[in-house]
């Protein structure tokens, strides 16, 4: 029988394997982004189409598709906080696959993974306010 925790788990590390997977398949082209034939993508954010202001994650999809097609450079101007979402979704990944290979204590029912997570998407939110701030 499969757990809540276990079920939990799963679906995050399937997020983020969707998450680095769709950035991979993707391609960005200045400030828009691309279906891997060329169609697009579309408006992302929808605070963005709304009110025409940047959230503090607007670019953090295009940051992701440059890390995915190996330029670090890319990435960080997009936003300087993608290239620690992205590794924490690759170590997410594998720590999921680890903890359900082993069958031990799924990783939401461990504190330290509960505020590992919660420090790093803080650590993004400040790095995208200040980003917007400074622009």
């Amino acid at each position: 029988m499969i757990t809540r925790g276990r079920m939990l788990d799963l679906g995050l590390g399937g997020l983020a394997a969707a998450q680095l997977g769709a950035a991979a398949w993707l391609k960005s082209s200045g400030n828009s982004v691309t279906f891997a034939d060329g169609r697009p993508l579309g408006g992302m954010c929808l605070l963005h189409n709304l009110f025409g202001v940047d959230c503090p994650f607007c670019g953090m999809t295009r940051s992701f598709i440059a890390l995915a097609h190996g330029d670090l450079g890319a990435a960080f101007r997009f936003h300087p906080a993608g290239p620690i979402l992205f590794v924490a979704m690759i170590v997410l990944v594998a720590a999921v696959a680890v903890v359900a290979v082993r069958r031990s204590q799924p990783l939401v029912e461990r504190k330290r993974f509960l505020f590992a997570f919660q420090s790093i998407a803080l650590l993004c939110l400040a790095i995208g306010i200040f980003k917007l701030v400074r622009s």
